[in-house]
């Protein structure tokens, strides 16, 4: 099989002459100058912190949020996501490191829809806080469990790539470049790059979930039903109503009889929610439990960028559904 040539080892033109001899010891040079540059900030860390503290501060309050905020700042701003991985924001309290390591950031991205006031509390006081709420004003889903307790709807809209390409990219670039105007232009490039990633992975999702031969499910909760709504899969209901309150044996019961109706194949916990409800289901239907992760986080392997972790719940979606692995 044919291989192109390592770029240490290009062939010369004939006329390149010294040329090519300049060029491959550059080449040979590049790794002694990089090799330099990171002696010369190991031995100035009080400078490489202060370069780093010198970046604007973005917060945001969960891992997706986090991760898209990075990919389209790049080096121009430093991010900090508040919910560790496996948490849930129904019952997460954050530290009090935490809540002082918020001060004085330049912008702070939280979900909105009541999913997130845990962290918006945390903003320290002030006028013009730069919170954005990237749900805000959008048309998100009216559905019995996501009502109350601040909620004013379905708030996880992160889960659909198109959404987020589409609604959720150009509010998090507009706050990333009140962040650092300086930068606006390589946000630009970044938010464009990020955009055709997005449009690929729809593709892929698509492509991985259209020969499943069952499209009904059952969830833990329900933050499933715009990822479904995006590629034709039937939620036919979640363990917990509300995130952080056990379910009844009653409405178990009344969630198993729609199951066996309705033919589910496929039962899903999450990692960070209980699981006994949910395998209790499972146990009453005969079958398997399967995660998928509406979060991810840094060191979840698979999981811990959003492209990755959108990819690995359309596969554990076609793997339980029938689509083989």
């Amino acid at each position: 099989m044919h291989r192109p040539p390592h770029p240490l080892h290009e062939p010369r033109p004939p006329d390149a002459g010294g040329r090519g001899r300049l060029r491959a010891g550059t080449l040979l040079l590049a790794p002694l100058v990089a090799w330099a540059s990171g002696c010369a900030r190991d031995a100035d860390p009080a400078g490489a912190r202060r370069a780093e503290a010198a970046r604007p501060l973005v917060v945001a309050s969960i891992f997706p949020l986090g991760d898209l905020a990075a990919r389209v700042g790049g080096d121009a701003v430093r991010v900090q996501v508040l919910l560790p991985p496996r948490a849930s924001p129904s019952t997460f309290e954050p530290t009090a490191r935490q809540v002082a390591s918020l001060s004085g950031a330049a912008a702070y991205l939280f979900v909105g829809g009541g999913m997130d006031r845990w962290a918006e509390v945390l903003v320290p006081a002030g006028p013009e806080a730069p919170v954005v709420r990237v749900t805000e004003g959008l048309a998100l889903r009216d559905e019995e469990e996501h009502r109350g307790e601040g909620e004013t709807g379905n708030p996880h809209v992160w889960l659909d790539p198109v959404r987020v390409r589409d609604e959720l990219l150009p509010r998090i670039a507009s706050a990333l470049v009140a962040a650092a105007p300086g930068e606006a232009g390589a946000i630009a490039e970044r938010r464009a790059a990020l955009a055709d990633s997005l449009t690929a992975l729809d593709a892929e999702i698509r492509k991985t979930l259209e020969d499943v031969p069952s499209r009904a499910f059952v969830s833990t909760h329900g933050a499933w039903t715009y990822f479904a709504e995006r590629y034709d899969l039937v939620p036919l209901g979640s363990v917990y109503g509300s995130p952080g309150r056990e379910p009844s044996s009653r409405g178990l019961a009344r969630l198993v009889e729609a199951a066996r109706r309705a033919g589910v194949r496929a039962v899903f916990v999450e990692p960070q929610l209980g699981e006994a409800g949910t395998r209790a289901v499972a146990g009453e239907l005969g079958l398997d439990v399967h995660l998928l992760d509406p979060m991810g986080g840094a060191g979840q392997a698979g999981r811990d960028d959003y492209l990755s972790l959108m990819r690995f719940n359309a596969r554990q979606m076609a793997k339980a559904l029938g689509g083989g692995s």
